[in-house]
């Protein structure tokens, strides 16, 4: 499936887009917080995760010149909800990439809440950046909610604090990499303050609920009925 821009189109990505795309995930880190620590090791993994489909759930918005300047991937991430993620280059956005990027989000994931065949809602929630303000107002007008936010932390901690390795490894320092929900962030600030430096990051959550299977197929057969 091919979907033309100004100047760009969006194609399924492949295992040869990896440094491209954790290229583009950096700088759209640097750009809203100033550091970035994507590895492209990560993205492969994640790529190669058991039930995801490069070919059918992941999009790179890409321009004439063969540049990767956006990127969306969509993923079950429990029994009745999806999550998605969404990255345009902070040079293209305004042109409505994300907009694009969302709609086949949505596209792919009501095709994946239909498999699921639950009786409960299905939600869709993508987690963002507290500093992207833009991002905050495309989700609202497609409808997405606000429903929480959270912290992550990236602590430097001195290794002596850890329990002695006796493998003779050489100390030194360790990063740690800390979800924490709003409500619990007092004392994992806490605790990272006390243990070495660190960098925090806030996130917004938004959801928007989806139909599940049950309810798609009822509907199909009242509009049938309808007719």
């Amino acid at each position: 499936m091919i979907v033309r821009l100004h100047n760009l189109s969006a194609r399924s990505p492949h295992m040869g887009d990896v440094q491209a795309v954790t290229a583009l995930m950096v700088q759209c880190d640097a750009a809203e917080f100033g550091i970035a620590d994507p590895m492209e090791e990560d993205v492969q993994k994640n790529w190669q995760a058991s039930g995801f489909d490069l070919k059918t759930d992941a999009w790179v918005i890409v321009t004439r010149a063969g540049h990767i300047v956006g990127y969306g991937e969509v993923r079950q991430s429990e029994e009745a909800q999806l999550s998605f993620a969404i990255y345009v280059h902070p040079d293209y956005r305004g042109r409505g990439i994300g907009t694009l990027l969302i709609w086949l989000v949505e596209e792919r994931a009501r095709q994946m809440a239909r498999r699921l065949q639950l009786e409960q809602p299905v939600t869709l929630s993508i987690a963002i950046s507290s500093f992207n303000q833009a991002a905050q107002r495309l989700l609202e007008r497609e409808r997405y909610a606000q429903e929480r936010h959270f912290w992550r932390l990236l602590v430097d901690m001195d290794e002596a604090i850890l329990p002695e390795a006796n493998d003779g490894t050489e100390k030194g320092k360790v990063r740690v990499d800390l979800v924490v929900d709003a409500q619990n962030l007092m004392g994992a600030t806490l605790l990272a303050r006390r243990t070495g430096m660190y960098v925090a990051r806030q996130y917004h959550v938004y959801e928007k609920v989806l139909h599940t299977g049950h309810t798609l197929m009822e509907q199909e057969k009242q509009w049938a009925t309808v007719g």
